[in-house]
């Protein structure tokens, strides 16, 4: 599945500095409600691409509240595709 990422400074609601320590992103509920039908093993680890200049990095999840089609990630995690 593919997402549009943005940095957690971008989340709506209250300022999430405990985001922006951790390894862990924020995802859509769909997301969960997709890994809940495939009997994923806990805990999860997601591996996060960058296509366009060949790219990844790990993370695991804290929360899926994102809206739809988009993950939240620690401006750290997005610093490693620079």
């Amino acid at each position: 599945t593919q997402y549009r990422c943005y940095s957690v400074a971008m989340l709506p609601g209250n300022e999430r500095k405990d985001v922006e320590r951790g390894g862990k992103i924020i995802m859509p509920p769909s997301a969960l409600d997709q890994l809940t039908r495939l009997n994923i093993v806990y805990p999860m680890l997601f591996k996060l691409t960058n296509n366009r200049i060949d790219r990844s990095t790990h993370c695991g999840v804290l929360e899926f509240v994102a809206d739809e089609g988009k993950i939240y990630l620690p401006h750290w995690v997005s610093g490693t595709y620079d």
